[in-house]
């Protein structure tokens, strides 16, 4: 195991300047079906539906947990699957080209990766009891990042108790109350959930230097008319719409309930949010038997300005550009899809962020063979 010089821990303590960033930009998107298919259009997008103004509300979001449809296993087998095929089927407009317009040359980005990632990335500063480990290829110019549970996580999740499945079902019930396929049309909410559908956008920005191409699962837009042809959506047209995060939170009933919010969750709601600019966050509140009474909505400068003495917006981007860039002077010079450089951290055993390399054929290896195949 090596040392990188990254520390997150002193990053923590430091005043640090908030890092040069891009606006991001989404570069297209895709979506992802009910047994988790690849398909490569908008059609699950979903309109926001807030209940009318006045209207009292009872949403019990324990209704229809028996028979909802949970993600599978499998899912853990994607890695980056989808956002791979999306960038095979984006090619042309992706790719460097040479100079007289030929042949196509390497992605015209430094980094790819899910949102998720670079979340994770940004919240590690603050991060004392939660390791992780990512997974970082370089191939033709472009390094490829992958996130992988550790066994920490495989544990808690192999323990969890039907409540706390609960607990992570609460979020998709409250989307199926307010986000709806159509604009203005009533959302059914007798179905089953199918936690497996997604729709995803594909944003690329430029930080400290790098630029990353990325993709995150995104949850809805405020309502338009005419309704949008959810099988061609140009970038010009996704760039135009207003999206909207959909959160659940448990209602505070005393100070250090509230305390633990802006000092824990409001960090992971704003750099979720920032990264895909996204202003609006639509929150319902929730008592302890699940029963939605009330919907509040937050924006994303509420959330930095109420959250500042427990967490910096500025360290967690810090950190991350601190991250993308020590993974590119690591890896400067290698270029080959069965190297695969593991970066680990845990605060319990090192102040630092350590690596170890992996090379020729090995378990730790993600890009899949159909995709290296298609860029040769």
């Amino acid at each position: 195991m090596h040392q990188t010089k990254l520390n997150p821990e002193e990053t923590c303590r430091k005043t640090v300047k908030f890092p040069t960033i891009s606006q991001p930009k989404i570069v297209g998107c895709f979506s992802v079906g009910p047994d988790r298919e690849y398909l490569p259009t908008g059609e699950n997008l979903k309109y926001l539906n807030l209940p009318k103004p006045g209207k009292r509300l009872a949403i019990d979001l324990n209704d229809g947990f028996e028979i909802r449809r949970p993600k599978p296993d499998s899912a853990k087998q994607e890695r980056i699957d989808h956002l791979l095929r999306f960038i095979l089927n984006n090619e042309d407009r992706l790719r460097n080209r040479d100079e007289s317009g030929g042949k196509r040359k390497r992605l015209s980005c430094d980094f790819v990766c899910f949102r998720g990632l670079l979340r994770m990335i940004m919240c590690t500063p603050y991060e004392r009891r939660t390791p992780w480990i990512v997974m970082a290829t370089r191939y033709r110019g472009t390094i490829y990042l992958c996130a992988k549970e550790t066994e920490q996580k495989l544990a808690e999740e192999a323990s969890q108790t039907e409540q706390q499945r609960r607990f992570c079902y609460y979020g998709f019930k409250f989307e199926q109350h307010i986000l709806t396929d159509e604009p203005d049309r009533p959302a059914d909410t007798s179905c089953p959930v199918n936690e497996s559908e997604e729709f995803c956008a594909l944003f690329s920005t430029t930080l400290d230097g790098s630029r990353v191409l990325y993709g995150a699962e995104m949850d809805g837009i405020t309502p338009i008319n005419p309704p949008l042809d959810k099988q061609t959506l140009p970038p010009e047209v996704l760039n135009r719409l207003e999206f909207v995060e959909v959160k659940v939170k448990r209602r505070e009933t005393n100070q250090r309930q509230a305390q633990n919010f802006y000092r824990f969750k409001t960090r992971n709601w704003w750099c979720q949010s920032f990264l895909v600019n996204v202003q609006r966050l639509v929150v319902g509140l929730r008592n302890d038997r699940g029963v939605v009474d009330e919907i509040r909505e937050m924006t994303l400068s509420e959330l930095d300005r109420d959250s500042r003495q427990y967490w910096s917006a500025s360290v967690c981007m810090d950190f991350c550009a601190q991250f993308l860039g020590e993974v590119r002077r690591l890896m400067n010079g290698v270029d080959c899809s069965g190297t695969v450089f593991r970066f680990t951290y845990d605060a319990e055993r090192s102040n630092y962020v350590g690596y170890s390399i992996f090379k020729g054929t090995n378990d730790e290896s993600f890009l899949p063979d159909w995709y290296c195949e298609a860029v040769e």
